[in-house]
């Protein structure tokens, strides 16, 4: 038993990284993309965004079939979408084709909490402890993503810093089948089709808002949303339970998940954009260098973080990783006129924060719920995460449009700090020590 919960691990932890990994390597090689495929900064940021967008429309829905369905057979069929995405991101000649190809990638952005199902299954006495580490390694594999994409454009093509992962995600694939646990739930009715395809409309439409800045598209998606709503509060199998959304545990946490992402995506932004400059005149080589430390910090702060959820609390550890962020873009506000100043704000922010608060973000929320409903509490941490991070990267993309200057990346990177440290007034909401020892019997 130990040597296969070992394995499953294993491949859970596979898939966490290649995900974060393929969700941030178009970062430092946007001016490489831009060039070769005729793209504005309005384009790029869209192409930045399009997995993260994707993956906050069908989030839900696959965490909803995997909390009733099992994950196994849910990530297995994720993988494959992963991989094709994958490929024809790499081949892409278009912004068209690229964009589908980031579309499909991003079918694979369930896995995190798909994968979180399958560790509750799994590691019934240590839920936060593994929540840490896949929520950590993904931090870690955002991290990779950003410092390998560079060489691997610069040393061979653009098209193997897609392949690559894809090789990797397809390996897994191939390994999962044997390892992964296959444990048939108990359906509890038929699908609901109707309130999923209300809410992936709803959210698509406000996703589309965000990019155009379109209120009468906002105004449709709050419709739309008002629809979804009354559709599931009369569905005797609800995609989503509006209880659950009602929990003060998963509704705090989805708010500071969300500005966690706007903060962290607005700064992963503009940090290759200020490096690309004639000031430093950065390659992406150069871009996933500078990078190389906050990698390296991640890779140490983000698989210890659940410890730290679990010896400290959720409540002390979501201050100290929102804190960190806010410090570290603060610093690049003030100081961005040399490399070894982005290196030890992004070391901060990135290195440091972003894998703290996450970890305990997403470890509140599950402790909030019973496990049945592990999934789905999780992925609406992953949409407020993906709406935020949307947000966040069209913000700076308009910003840089509009006026590419020293004064204006400062005024990003400001904002940036401020939306970080807002969810700071919500943290009583989230589970404090007593509440994450209890997780294994979830009491609600």
């Amino acid at each position: 038993m130990l040597r296969t919960t070992r394995s499953a691990m294993i491949v859970l932890a596979g898939l966490a990284v290649t995900i974060g990994a393929l969700e941030s390597i178009p970062f430092p090689a946007l001016p490489l993309l831009q060039r070769e495929l005729g793209l504005d900064p309005a384009q790029a940021g869209l192409l930045s965004t399009t997995l993260i967008i994707t993956s906050a429309i069908t989030m839900p829905i696959v965490a909803k079939i995997a909390d009733d369905r099992g994950g196994r057979r849910t990530l297995l069929v994720l993988t494959w979408c992963i991989v094709a995405g994958a490929v024809l991101s790499a081949f892409a000649t278009t912004f068209p084709v690229i964009l589908l190809g980031q579309l499909l990638q991003g079918l694979g952005g369930g896995i995190l909490p798909v994968s979180f199902v399958v560790a509750r299954e799994l590691f019934t006495d240590s839920t936060p402890v593994a929540v840490g580490w896949l929520t950590g390694l993904f931090t870690v594999g955002t991290g990779l993503g950003v410092l390998a994409s560079g060489p691997l454009a610069d040393a061979f093509s653009r098209q193997w810093m897609f392949l690559l992962p894809a090789l990797i995600v397809a390996a897994v694939a191939l390994v999962a089948p044997l390892v992964l646990p296959s444990r048939t739930r108990t359906r509890t009715g038929p699908p609901d089709w109707m309130g999923g395809a209300l809410l992936a409309l709803t959210l698509a439409v406000l996703m589309l808002a965000l990019y155009a800045a379109a209120l009468v598209l906002l105004a449709l998606a709050l419709v739309l949303g008002a629809g979804w709503v009354l559709v599931e509060r009369r569905s005797a199998h609800p995609m989503v339970d509006l209880h659950v959304l009602r929990t003060r545990g998963v509704w705090t946490a989805s708010v500071m998940a969300g500005a966690l992402g706007a903060s962290y995506s607005a700064t992963y932004f503009l940090v290759p954009q200020l490096l690309s400059t004639p000031r430093f005149g950065a390659t992406p080589s150069d871009i996933s260098l500078y990078l190389l430390p906050t990698v390296v910090v991640a890779i140490v702060v983000g698989p210890l973080s659940g410890l730290l959820v679990r010896r400290a609390g959720a409540r002390t550890v979501v201050v100290t990783g929102l804190a960190l962020t806010a410090t570290g873009t603060l610093f690049l506000a003030v100081w961005h006129s040399a490399p070894w100043q982005i290196v030890v704000g992004m070391l901060v922010t990135l290195g440091l924060g972003v894998g703290t608060a996450s970890t305990a973000t997403y470890t509140s929320v599950i402790a909030s719920v019973q496990e049945s409903n592990t999934g789905v509490a999780s992925a609406t941490c992953g949409i407020a995460r993906a709406i935020g991070a949307a947000l966040g990267v069209q913000v700076a993309a308009a910003l840089l449009t509009s006026s590419p200057s020293d004064a204006t990346f400062r005024l990003g990177f400001l904002l940036a700090a401020a939306v970080v440290l807002l969810p700071l007034a919500l943290v009583r909401g989230v589970p404090g020590d007593r509440s994450l020892r209890v997780v294994p019997t979830m009491a609600e």
